[in-house]
């Protein structure tokens, strides 16, 4: 893994009203890492992803990537940068087909000819060649969440930011997606956001413990399941059941 930070943020802070939703949270990743934040509701982490994506623009201090200082920038800037963006509710037009969200997103980056053998790459690869000629309005939320999914690794991206990927998934599916997350990061950074501590056990490295809008701990995965502190305060008891 290379030492390169890809994303850093300094002091990033998110208030609404009297409020900090995100408080003065120093964050780096490096490229090809990957990443979970992880925290219960209301501990910040949606809303810093919101900062890093663009959704919303930061009351104070700063987002880079690559070196350049991306604060405030739209969504549609950044993801031409090469950030690939999945969030929490698949954003897809009903009454088109899997196949054309596919080739639309490839088509951004490459000519049509290309487009098209890229999109079909990306529907295998996530396993939905089947659901390639269906509308997406009469697919379950978990096959529209691997839609949007090869939509955004049609891009190409550099870096990948996951909010909640797994939210709507069957096992199977689920399983499916923590394979593609974990082969993405082969050639990508990848940052996760999500609850599902089963399926951070089967994709994490490492894990950044999200709470009261702060950074309360950073360790490799297995150093954060056993830290009674994160499971009593912050987990509770889905530490137990999951």
């Amino acid at each position: 893994m290379s030492e390169y930070r890809i994303l850093t943020t300094e002091a990033l802070t998110m208030r609404f009203g009297g409020v900090t939703a995100v408080d003065g949270v120093d964050f780096a990743v490096r490229d090809g890492e990957l990443r979970c934040l992880l925290g219960p509701n209301g501990a910040g982490k949606s809303t810093f992803f919101k900062c890093l994506t663009g959704q919303l623009t930061p009351t104070s201090g700063r987002v880079t990537f690559r070196d350049q200082d991306i604060t405030g920038w739209q969504t549609h800037q950044i993801v031409a940068l090469g950030i690939g963006i999945k969030t929490q509710v698949p954003n897809l037009y009903n009454g088109l087909d899997a196949w054309e969200h596919v080739r639309i997103a490839a088509r951004r980056k490459h000519l049509p000819k290309l487009a098209r053998e890229i999109a079909e790459k990306s529907l295998e690869r996530c396993g939905i060649t089947d659901l390639a000629r269906r509308e997406v309005g009469l697919l379950s939320h978990g096959q529209r969440q691997l839609v949007e999914l090869a939509m955004v690794l049609a891009g190409e991206p550099t870096l990948l930011l996951l909010d909640e990927p797994a939210a709507g998934m069957t096992g199977e599916e689920r399983d499916r997606l923590a394979r593609l997350v974990i082969e993405a990061s082969k050639t990508a950074a990848v940052i996760v956001v999500e609850h599902d501590m089963a399926f951070i056990r089967q994709i994490a490295r490492d894990v950044t413990v999200f709470h009261r809008g702060a950074i309360f701990a950073e360790a490799p995965v297995a150093e954060i399941m056993a830290d009674r502190r994160v499971q009593e305060i912050y987990l509770g008891k889905q530490s137990d059941a999951a």
